[in-house]
């Protein structure tokens, strides 16, 4: 019995490594309703950190979903909160864009910056905030 759930076990895992991967091919291929459909499935079965990244920035930036950053917002949050740092990058992105909560967008940025996260650079330079 211990066999079989060990196999099962490996089984559902490898099927939700699929959906990330899928998500990842359909998103670079630009499909990006086919991507967040697999992003979904992949949270949905494993809770994994990358899909919350990926839901998050098509949100924050409207790809393949009306732009919603209360949405985005969300599921940055959660990856973020996961450990994924460029996470907290777009979610300074998400506030600034939002004019809402600048403080914490600074001390998001900061942090990136600190872990040498070229997004969070990116995201200060086009804000025009400078960080020392």
């Amino acid at each position: 019995m211990k066999k079989i759930f060990l196999i099962f076990t490996i089984f559902v895992c490898l099927l939700n490594a699929g959906n990330f991967k899928e998500g990842m091919i359909a998103y670079k291929n630009g499909d990006f309703k086919k991507a967040k459909i697999l992003f979904e499935l992949a949270i949905k079965n494993d809770g994994a950190t990358q899909p919350y990244f990926m839901l998050g920035k098509m949100y924050l930036y409207g790809e393949g979903v009306r732009i919603n950053r209360k949405e985005a917002i969300k599921y940055l949050q959660k990856s973020a909160k996961k450990g994924n740092i460029r996470a907290k990058c777009y979610l300074a992105e998400a506030y600034l864009k939002d004019n809402n909560n600048k403080d914490k967008a600074m001390k998001l940025l900061k942090y990136g910056l600190k872990r040498k996260i070229r997004e969070c650079k990116k995201i200060a330079r086009i804000y025009n905030i400078t960080l020392n």
